[in-house]
């Protein structure tokens, strides 16, 4: 009975039905506190100091409604992150920046400006400048800035989820169409994000978990193009192979342990070499075309947009 429910799930999840549990989603509440967002001085430097004020003293103690403003506040940081980079480029020269991001201490001893004081208190409000193939630069988010301050009012699978993400965030699965992790790597991050919507199906990101799930699995059964899944003969390698199988035995019955065993029982089929239908079926599962896609946030950040961005 366990096996046939967990292929119902499979099969949902397939379907595209929208998976986020808003049943706590308090509507006036997260409204409200989007409208303080706004009012705040948003080209100061130190504007999500004080959003993370109004956060506290809002959802103290009220962690079902605080995991989605969290994620309203993390978006807000995402966004003041233009308006910083816009002042960056305009207090320094390009010369300047691509010397503190490489360490040049010749040329940061010549520069007049003291670009290592405005690293140093943009990092303290969780900015951080970053390069982009050395060739631009810009500020973003510091992913653990909010959730070192903020986690401990998020309820408990939330902050747990959070942390894992953050953990990943720096290190992509994949990079220029090539695994960028150990296949070990991949499999633990399929697993740990299984396990969590085995064990909570009503997690309130059940949508994004999903999404994530899927886009590691697509590197598993599908594989990149710098980092194929078979050999010249098109028959899986023997490193993916074991991996799937040591997973679906491990985990008989959770909805992606199914998934990989169906995936290995096609291949088995058919000598365990690709086929167009197999590849067929992956991308059908992994990304069905009839999929709704419904960000419960849209609202929040519709207004963020609005009344900040010019």
């Amino acid at each position: 009975m366990k096996r046939i429910w967990a292929y119902v799930i499979l099969i949902l999840a397939s379907a595209g039905l929208n998976a986020q549990n808003t049943t706590m989603l308090n509507d006036e509440k997260l409204t409200e506190f989007t409208q303080k967002l706004v009012k705040l001085p948003f080209s100061e430097r130190d504007v999500i100091d004080k959003a993370c004020k109004i956060f506290e003293e809002d959802f103290r103690s009220d962690p079902e409604n605080a995991d989605w403003a969290y994620q309203i506040l993390y978006f807000y940081h995402q966004l003041s992150c233009e308006d910083k980079t816009a002042t960056l480029h305009k207090t320094f020269s390009d010369e300047e920046i691509r010397a503190l991001k490489h360490g040049d201490i010749p040329v940061l001893r010549k520069l007049k400006t003291d670009m290592k004081k405005f690293d140093n208190e943009y990092t303290k409000y969780g900015y951080r400048i970053m390069s982009f193939e050395d060739t631009s630069y810009a500020i973003e988010v510091q992913p653990p800035f909010l959730y070192k301050r903020l986690s401990k009012y998020l309820t408990e699978n939330y902050s747990y989820y959070r942390g894992l993400w953050i953990a990943e965030y720096d290190v992509p699965p994949y990079w220029h169409a090539a695994l960028n992790v150990p296949l070990s790597e991949i499999m633990a991050r399929i697993e740990w994000r299984d396990m969590l919507l085995d064990a909570h199906p009503d997690f309130i990101r059940n949508d994004l978990v999903q999404r994530e799930t899927e886009d590691l699995c697509f590197c598993v059964t599908k594989g990149l193009e710098n980092s194929p899944i078979y050999d010249s003969n098109d028959v899986i390698l023997k490193e993916y192979k074991d991996a799937l199988q040591a997973y679906y035995r491990k985990y008989p019955e959770t909805t992606w342990g199914l998934y990989f065993t169906d995936f290995i029982h096609k291949l088995a089929l058919n000598k365990y070499r690709n086929s167009y239908d197999i590849d067929e079926w992956v991308l059908n599962i992994l990304f069905p075309r009839d999929r709704k896609t419904i960000d419960p946030l849209r609202k929040y950040k519709d207004i963020l947009i609005d009344y900040i961005v010019e």
